[in-house]
This record gives C-alpha cells, structure tokens and sequence, in this order.
C-alpha cells in the first residue's frame, strides 16, 4: 500500500497518530501538517518479521519517510531508532493484554491472600458456564502460586467495643475497625525471597478487607518491592470495592498482564530515540473508551484496548442527534477485522459494564459491552467429515490463518485457506482495491488464482466428497461465508433481541478491514434495512482513537445508602 502523494508540510509541522494494532492488520491515521493539515490513512500487516519488527513502528517511519524527509532532511532507516522531533502525539489500541489472557501467556503471579482463603480466587463464585454439561473443563488460575498471610480485620458495629488487646483504627469509610491480626513481616519474607528466587517477578496481593483498611497490603506489598518484585498489584489500589472474588481475580489480571504490557511499551519505546516522552504524548486506548497516559495503562485495563476505539467511532460518527423530532436509530457496530468479529449496540450512550468475565476470568472494572466471535477475515476455513454416511459439514474458525502465515491470497509460504480466499474467489474482494502489501518485495496485490486452486483442492479432498450439491470451487467458497454469516449474526441477536430489542429498528454500522464485504448479507438475515459505511469504515478503529477523550477513573467505598 503506497501513501499519497500531498503539499509539503509546513514549517515546524508535529504528526499526530493514531494506530490500531490488529491480529492480522495494523491501522494507521494520521495527521499530516500540510495546510491545512491532511488526515492519511495506512494499513500495514500486524507481522511481517522478514521485514520489521512492531508494525506500529514501521507504520510511523513510513509515515516520516514519505512526509518529513523531503522537508527537513531528516532520515528515517529502518531499524534505527526514529528521530521523534516531528511527533506531538501517539494514541494506540492494541491486543496485547487480550491476547496474554486468552492463550494463557502473562506473566508468573504469586498470589498473597488472606490465611484461610488460599483457594478462594479458584473456587471462584461456583457459577458454571454450561449448567447442562457433565463434563466442566476449567482453565486454570492466573497465579501459579499461593502465600497465605495471616492477617485479619473486623468491622466494628457503631456500639460494640473492640476485643481485648485488639488495636481499633479508621476505615477509608468513617467506619471503625480492629485489627485481629497484623501480617507478620519478618516471618514473610523469607518466603517471598524464596519465591523470588524461583522465578516470580509479579505479586498480587488479596487482603479479605482491604478496601476498607489498606494498610496491611501496603506494609505487604511494600516488603515485595524490597524483595526485588518487578510488578506488584495491590487489590486495593485496582478496585477499592467490596466482593473479594471478583476484587482479587481483577488485582491477579493486573498482575499477570502489566508486565507483558510494560515489556510491549519497553519495545515500542526502543524502536525512537531517547526524547519519545519528552517531544510527544503516548496515551493507550483503555476498555472503557477513553485514553490513558502510558504510566497509568495497566493490564487489566487493556482487556478490550484493540476493539473500543471502533465503538468510539461508529458511535461518533454513525449516531446523528437531531435537535427535534423523532429520537435517532439505535446503531449496532460491525467490527470485522481479521481474526475476529466484534459487536456492539449505541443509542447515545457509551455501552458500559463494571464486571464482565473474560476467558474464565472475572474482571470488576469499567469495559464497553463487546461480543466477540471467533470469525474474521482471517478464521480458517474447514471440511468437517461426516460420521455414519452423514454428509460433511463446512466449519469456520476458531482458528485463525492471522498474517503470519496469512489466508492462501497473502502470497506467503504455508498459507491457510480462510474467509479472505473465499471473498476473493466470489469477486468480493477486488485486487485492484486491496493494498498491494504482499509478496517478497510487499508490492504485489493478492493471489486470487491461488486461493481458487487451494479450493479446488479442498474439494477433491476425501472429507469434500460428501459434499451435497457442491461441484465447483465458487460453490464452495459461498458454502463457507454463509456460515460464517450465520455465525456473526448470534451475537447481534444477543445484544438485541435477547434483551428486549426490535433488532429491525437498528441501523448496522459495519467497519474493519472484512465487514462492509458481509455487511448486507447479515443484514438481511436479521431483517435490517439500512446499512452504514464510513469513509474511514476500513480503520475505523483507528479513527475512533483520534476521535477519543482523555479519562481520569477514581473508585471509593461509601458506607452510605
């Protein structure tokens, strides 16, 4: 995908951009200091190792190569640190934290919890996710071991007097407590240096009472920190609020996913020089849908970071507000990129959930209501044999082709057959129109030809002989996006229907690289009649992060009704 070619910029011209780091593409908007300023748009492949290292990196040199050089003389090879004199602003969504969480690839937690409770954060509330299975299989905890500490308040009654030799102190609330029983340090930390000295490197700490005494988890964790802990999440801090379970697996997700977030931010900064923070501002997209400074984005904050600035968008840019008259229609987004397809419902507010459960894991913290299906662009395409001369069924995802190796059209050896091969084949995907990022020297435009043979060659499988009704590769192709179709119209009907909502009165606002390619047909398997794509539909994402305010979130327990 080449830049446009545009006026020069203006003298003392900052950059300002906004990128949406994807499974399979990388979107970047930008704002370039013409006059007046230009906004450009740039798609790259989230992985390409034999040609960059962080596509969002990559993605802004090329921006500066094309812009700046001419006008300043500033060069910016690749793999040398970019000069950031010409940066004012950086704002990124990314699914780094979604991905640790969902393939089980955070960092190693040491959980303290109050003594008695070792087993609470995996016992969970007991709620089971399908009550008709006989057969529950739970992901493990996030921590990979447990201290128990012996500490222990109780909340005193406005009348009753402390027990005997018991200290009374103020709660953050007003409220009176007695400490039982403080932690006792010395005998702590011997067991925290020997877990240190297996390896551990993060600690959440989980006191049965904390939100309203904090004191023993700061005395605790401040003795993690001498031990040598990198990373230690306090529950208190992350969400001062009464239910432990939930407190304590939110305070376990910050633990296991900060790191892997702080090692992502380390890398990132490595690909400028020295004056990143000083020349531009580096805010992070949080799951709530608004922007935070890179010192305050914590991991389990960052759970739904990739797919908010696309809510952020659709609903800026889709829902009209009309001064009089009728209220405007409720929008349904469309978010279909290439790993996975992400919905959600806009009637002029922001869609907000305080506890949500994400790959097992309970998370109490602010998140937009997303529903996610494992169906993208780049999900990979299946023949499911037949058992007992019943005939095959055709499966999409969970899995996903990604772009490394990519569907078969991306030109790179070893590619998959996915949804992307199946719209190019039926003409959905017009080459011309595509970026021509592909191929040894990423210049050439996708491989149609191919992906029609690796179809042929599916259907000449032995699983594709039970095939009814399906001879040609075109066929086939259709075979597969109507399941996938069917497939992203379940959580729609969830998020209308389900709750009460006359889907039919909804506008769908489809956005991401692969939705305005299904967008009609899922439309008209609902029994909607309008459809709505932005200029930006392609980034949206990255769009809706230019687009996006600056939060501030605080949290206080109250002992008032």
């Amino acid at each position: 995908m080449s830049l446009p070619d545009l006026p020069p910029i203006i003298s003392g011209g900052k950059f300002d951009f906004s990128i949406d780091r994807g499974g399979t593409f990388t979107d970047v908007f930008c704002i370039v200091p013409t006059s007046p300023p230009t906004p450009c748009v740039y798609k790259l492949l989230s992985e390409d190792p034999s040609n960059y290292k962080d596509a969002p990196t990559e993605g802004i040199r090329r921006f500066l190569s094309k812009y700046d050089t001419p006008s300043t003389g500033v060069a910016y090879p690749r793999n040398s640190p970019i000069d950031t004199r010409s940066l004012r602003s950086i704002r990124m969504g990314t699914t780094v934290a979604t991905n640790a969480l969902l393939e089980r690839k955070g960092s190693r937690v040491l959980n303290l919890i109050t003594a008695g409770f070792g087993d609470l954060l995996e016992i969970g509330n007991q709620s089971r996710p399908d009550i008709f299975d006989l057969s529950i299989s739970k992901l493990g905890t996030l921590y990979s071991a447990t201290i128990e500490v012996p500490e222990r308040v109780r909340l005193l009654p406005p009348s009753s007097p402390p027990p005997p030799g018991s200290a009374v102190h103020a709660a953050v609330t007003g409220e009176r407590v007695c400490v039982l029983s403080p932690p006792p340090l010395d005998l702590l930390r011997p067991r925290l240096k020997a877990a240190y000295d297996a390896g551990f490197r993060s600690a959440s700490v989980t006191f049965m009472h904390s939100f309203l005494f904090p004191d023993h988890e700061v005395s605790v964790g401040r003795l993690c920190e001498e031990v040598g802990f990198g990373h230690v999440s306090l529950s208190h801090q992350v969400q001062p609020m009464i239910k432990v379970v939930a407190r304590g697996q939110t305070a376990t997700a910050s633990a296991y996913l900060t790191p892997k977030i702080d090692e992502y931010l380390e890398g990132f900064r490595r690909g400028f020089d020295e004056r990143l923070m000083e020349n531009a501002s580096l805010s992070f997209m949080r799951s709530d849908g608004g922007l935070t400074g890179v010192s305050n984005f914590q991991g389990h904050q960052a759970i739904l970071s990739g797919p908010a600035g696309g809510v952020v968008g659709y609903a800026k840019t889709s829902y009209r507000p009309r001064p009089s008259g009728p209220a405007p229609r409720p929008c349904i987004g469309f978010d279909m990129g290439g790993t996975s397809t992400d919905v959600s419902r806009y009637d002029g507010q922001l869609p907000i959930v305080f506890e949500s459960t994400t790959a097992g894991v309970t998370i109490q913290t602010p998140q937009l209501d997303i529903n996610t299906v494992a169906a993208g662009g780049g999900s990979r395409l299946f023949v499911r044999p037949g058992s007992s001369g019943s005939p095959a069924m055709l499966a999409v995802g969970p899995e996903s082709a990604g772009s490394e190796p990519g569907p078969v059209c991306y030109r790179k050896p070893g590619g998959l057959l996915a949804v992307t091969d199946a719209n190019a084949v039926l003409g959905r995907v017009v080459p011309e129109r595509f970026p021509s990022i592909f191929g040894p020297t990423e210049d050439q435009p996708l491989d149609v030809e191919g992906a029609r043979a690796a179809f042929s060659d599916l259907l000449k499988g032995s699983g594709a002989s039970q095939l009814a009704g399906i001879s040609s590769p075109e066929e086939l192709a259709y075979g597969f996006l109507k399941v996938a179709n069917e497939a992203m119209c379940r959580p729609i009907r969830n998020l209308t229907q389900m709750k009460g909502y006359d889907i039919t009165g909804h506008a769908l606002s489809c956005f991401g690289g692969a939705g305005p390619q299904h967008a009609c047909a899922v439309a008209c398997s609902l029994g909607m009649s309008t459809v709505l794509v932005h200029r930006y539909g392609g980034v949206l994402s990255a769009y809706g992060l230019s687009l996006s305010d600056a939060v501030a979130e605080a949290t206080e327990p109250a002992n008032e009704v």
